[in-house]
């Protein structure tokens, strides 16, 4: 009886052994992956704090942009040349239009003066330029009829002009950036909430998204007005 007692003991001694070695074959894996978890938390974090960083209440305003505060931004590309688009806040201001007329390659632009125009039936809606410079592309895609990408992508896809501007230097001090675009988003938004009707108001103090087209909202018959008054045209 002592063989077959060594024998199960042994047996038993050899399950036991292999359970141990599953367990550690899969709990290894699961410790890497919880590792890993852990060592990605603090990059995730980062990054969603860069992201809630660039958004003011439901405005998008990228870091590293410059804002005119007429509503046009400015990206520095390589050399003198410089990408210009209508910001996030200008797309929802005015919603859909028609068509935006550009300015031709060649053209001189003035900062502050007007850069192009957003066509919608019998309305035209002038917008200043945020640099001076000559023109040296258009993105006719975002411009056409009616514009395609401007509203969903309006710093990549949606950028206007490409502008090659000398005085590129001078013109930034007369631009926002960083904390300080913020900061004028956030006064903007304020305005914006004083010119709203009770009922639009209380929807976007709410967390509701901003209505595309929110100066129609507020006056169907005088947008247009109300949209000058934000791009200071």
């Amino acid at each position: 009886m002592i063989p077959n007692d060594l024998l199960t003991m042994y047996s038993a001694k050899a399950v036991e052994y292999l359970i141990a070695v599953t367990f550690l074959l899969l709990f290894m894996p699961f410790w890497s992956f919880v590792n890993k978890e852990r060592a990605l938390a603090p990059v995730a974090v980062a990054a969603l704090g860069r992201l809630l960083d660039r958004v003011v209440e439901w405005f998008t305003v990228p870091s590293d942009l410059f804002f005119h505060p007429g509503h046009a931004w400015v990206r520095a590309d390589d050399g003198n040349v410089v990408t210009v688009g209508m910001d996030d806040f200008a797309h929802k201001l005015v919603g859909g239009v028609s068509a935006i007329s550009l300015p031709a390659v060649g053209s001189r632009l003035g900062q502050g003066e007007k850069g192009w125009s957003l066509l919608s039936g019998s309305k035209s809606i002038d917008m200043l330029s945020p640099v001076d410079g000559t023109v040296v592309a258009v993105n006719e895609r975002a411009a056409g009829l009616p514009p395609t990408n401007g509203r969903d992508d309006p710093y990549r896809e949606g950028w206007l002009l490409k502008v090659r501007a000398p005085r590129l230097s001078a013109n930034t001090k007369q631009l926002l950036s960083g904390a300080l675009a913020r900061r004028w988003m956030e006064e903007v938004c304020d305005g914006l909430r004083a010119r709203m009707s009770p009922d639009l108001g209380r929807v976007y103090q709410d967390g509701g998204l901003p209505i595309e087209g929110m100066a129609r909202s507020m006056d169907p018959a005088n947008w247009d007005q109300i949209a000058r008054e934000f791009f200071l045209t």
